[in-house]
């Protein structure tokens, strides 16, 4: 039994809530190994930088670093310390394209679960 002693003179109200309800929401709200990665992607973007970036990349096929610095008025070395964070996050892959560097998403399970995630907010 859980010590809520505070909350027993409270039944019967809409807030009261009773212990093996407690301990069935702590089991259900405990993250998987794959809701602590798609934790980790979150709180990366909350860097408006890399946000930006990211949602940039999804507007585009690829894109190389000058044409990203061009659209966000950011400088080169804002962006590509984002870049090389997302890329170390295994969100973004890059290529060289003659003296170019270009960045586009990657493709895989990650980026669909992100970007449906994201679609609620446009």
């Amino acid at each position: 039994m859980l010590n809520r002693s505070y909350i027993q003179s409270h039944k019967g109200h809409l807030h009261y809530t009773t212990d093996s309800k407690i301990l069935s929401l702590q089991k259900r709200l405990k993250l998987s190994s794959e809701g602590a990665d798609l934790l980790k992607i979150i709180r990366n973007l909350s860097d408006p930088t890399k946000l930006k970036i990211y949602l940039l990349l999804t507007k585009v096929k690829a894109i190389p670093v000058t044409d990203i610095t061009q659209v966000l008025g950011l400088s080169q070395s804002a962006v590509s310390h984002a870049l090389a964070d997302l890329k170390n996050l295994g969100m973004i892959e890059s290529y060289r394209c003659g003296q170019l560097i270009c960045y586009s998403l990657k493709l895989g399970k990650r980026k669909r679960k992100l970007l449906s995630f994201l679609e609620g907010f446009k």
